[in-house]
């Protein structure tokens, strides 16, 4: 069936938004459509009656995921909920690992959420947003502007989404650090000096920038991960105190500033649980000290996150401990995007299936799905789009929801069928590597893009037939390139598969043959085999661009082209020492005459998957900076 609506009834300030929508949906507009009218209620509703189509909506979001339910509809057909809206249903980009959305990309992504009745967006801004007098601050980061960051708050509110600042007010400032302005009152290398008058200076002008350019009330102040609080310049300057104390002082003053400033603050609760047991976050079994409950500001929401979670009864347990403050308490879940080029869509709803029942059981409304962008932010933003697909239909039917649904939505939303959505996850789809079977995400994908042709540290994390996957992997992506609104994810990803087909075990092919002394094979490795890498990388490299200006703004992909140019120098200079060896210039290739080793330190013979994860560019490229 094919919808075309008429927008003749929609009130003029509605129109424009749910024309976008519409476009993205597949939704016909044209005066000649069905007529379509909306309207705001006590529950929700879509319907088609008389050939005119009905929505009835709560909030202003659910009118944007009512269009998307209009596709399907036969007449006399309606669709109620009269179950609550969610709490909080909010999406956290992550614009501080080298990827920083453009205006094209937030508004693409602004538009899918209400698409799906997402109420709410964080921005995550370590130091990608502009602080007036700090001009170091995000230098050269691709940073929001004050008029930016206006611009995306205005363009979500007329979509019915709040946006949530997400910021650093502590830890997780080692960009910004590096800069002699900030580094003068840091605690470490990305840790501010808790107790300083500059650093409230600073902070106080983050959260005032917040403040101005956002209608929400609601920010995240971070605080998360600040491992080695108290132990740099803190100890120097005051000697050592307890982690716990320095930080409740310093969370004390942040919240104070946020109440002048009339900000309702937020911040992830893992420092908590790591003063209290050894530096652990999740934990089974005891209790943190009523002393520390009772000195966090009760203006303060704990945001309890776990990505990682399969182990129903430590997820019970963490929430039953965060119950026990008098704080309201907010749920993280991931939408794992963050191990390396390619999502982990499969992982991501085993995990979020457990810990979203356990939030059931314990009454947490305020949900949260993350989109993390470790080491480099190269997973295509919108390449976990069935995991928020998952998120929304499961807290809108207030229960888990079926793969049938799934199906249908994900065509509805996406205009893609929900297992071709799920070939993103293939570059790390390797057997033996299923949630349960692992206990968190693999990225081979990254580890043997990087893996140097010589040196191997990886050359044993793979099986024999990597090569073979890899083919496999790229025939099935490259079949959907054509996708006109996710087929430049389906050819990055398919592009980076046709290229490990060859890069994956080429180390351990140069290996053998030099082992075995077999100089015809090793030739054929360098005349024919090494330049067809090359040649399979370049391609990827600029599928890989595309899907990157498709996105984000160009700050951050010159690290990505640092990254691919050094892989391509050292595949050029692996060719070059192997034609030497062959002619007799020289008779060793050094690297190759060394051990290859397991790079997770494991036993030999153990019985477990070959494949980890290592998601570390520098580590992995360069063996002198492990």
């Amino acid at each position: 069936m094919s919808v075309c609506v008429s927008l003749e009834k929609i009130p003029a300030k509605l129109k424009d938004c749910i024309a976008e929508v519409c476009a993205d949906l597949g939704i016909g507009v044209s005066e000649n459509g069905s007529s379509l009218r909306v309207s705001k209620g006590d529950s929700f509703k879509a319907a088609l009656k008389n050939g005119c189509y009905s929505i009835t909506y709560r909030k202003k979001c659910e009118l944007f995921r009512g269009l998307s339910m209009l596709d399907g509809l036969s007449e006399n057909d309606k669709i109620t909920v009269d179950a609550p809206s969610p709490e909080m249903l909010c999406y956290m980009v992550d614009e501080s690992r080298n990827a920083v959305m453009n205006h094209d990309g937030i508004r693409h992504l602004v538009r899918t959420l209400a698409a799906l009745g997402y109420d709410s967006l964080m921005l995550y801004t370590e130091d990608t947003y502009e602080v007036p007098g700090y001009p170091y601050f995000g230098h050269m980061r691709g940073r929001f502007s004050e008029k930016e960051l206006r611009e995306i708050d205005d363009y979500a509110f007329s979509f019915g989404i709040e946006v949530i600042p997400c910021i650093q007010t502590l830890a997780h400032l080692a960009t910004a650090i590096r800069w002699p302005g900030l580094r003068a009152f840091s605690d470490t290398g990305d840790i501010l000096l808790a107790g300083d008058d500059r650093t409230y200076a600073f902070v106080r002008a983050c959260l005032e920038t917040c403040s101005r350019c956002f209608r929400s009330r609601r920010i995240n102040i971070g605080m998360d991960e600040a491992h080695s609080l108290g132990l740099g310049t803190y100890l120097k300057k005051h000697g050592y105190r307890k982690a716990s104390d320095i930080m409740l002082e310093h969370l004390g003053v942040v919240a104070g500033i946020c109440k002048e400033l009339g900000l309702a603050p937020m911040m992830w609760s893992d420092m908590f649980f790591r003063m209290a047991f050894g530096g652990a976050y999740y934990v089974r079994e005891g209790e943190i000290a009523q002393d520390i409950m009772d000195k966090v500001p009760e203006n303060v929401t704990l945001v309890y996150w776990d990505y990682y979670s399969l182990d129903t009864q430590r997820v019970d347990h963490m929430l039953d401990c965060h119950l026990k403050f008098s704080n309201p308490v907010a749920f993280a879940g991931g939408a794992w995007k963050w191990s390396c080029i390619a999502p982990h869509n499969k992982f991501s709803l085993v995990s979020t299936k457990l810990q979203l029942d356990s939030c059931a059981t314990h009454g947490i409304g305020q949900v949260i799905v993350t989109g993390w962008g470790d080491n480099g932010g190269e997973a295509a933003q919108f390449s976990t789009l069935p995991v928020l697909l998952y998120y929304a239909e499961r807290l809108y039917a207030g229960h888990d929801v079926d793969e049938t649904l799934l199906k249908k939505r994900s065509v509805q939303v996406f205009g893609a069928e929900w297992d071709d959505l799920l070939l993103f996850d293939l570059p790390n789809d390797m057997p033996g590597t299923a949630a349960g079977e692992v206990s968190h995400p693999v990225n081979p994908c990254k580890y043997l893009l990087y893996n140097d042709p010589l040196e191997g540290l990886f050359d044993k994390h793979m099986d024999d037939d990597v090569s073979a996957q890899y083919a496999s992997f790229a025939k099935s992506l490259l079949a959907h390139a054509s996708d006109k609104r996710w087929g430049y994810i389906y050819n990055s990803l398919g592009t980076l598969c046709d290229l490990l087909a060859v890069k994956a075990d080429l180390g351990v092919r140069i290996t053998a043959a030099y082992k075995a002394g077999d100089k015809t094979a090793l030739r054929e490795l360098a005349t024919s085999v090494i330049p067809a890498c090359i040649a399979k990388l370049d391609v990827f490299t600029a599928a890989f661009r595309k899907q990157w200006y498709t996105e984000n703004k160009h700050f951050g992909f010159g690290n990505e082209e640092i990254r691919l140019g050094g892989l391509k120098g050292r595949l050029e200079s692996a060719k070059m020492r192997i034609e030497e060896y062959i002619s007799g210039e020289t008779d060793v290739i050094e690297e190759l005459d060394e051990p290859r080793l397991w790079f997770d330190y494991r036993k030999e013979g153990e019985i477990r998957t070959r494949y980890i994860c290592y998601n570390s560019w520098s580590g992995n490229a360069t063996v002198g900076q492990m």
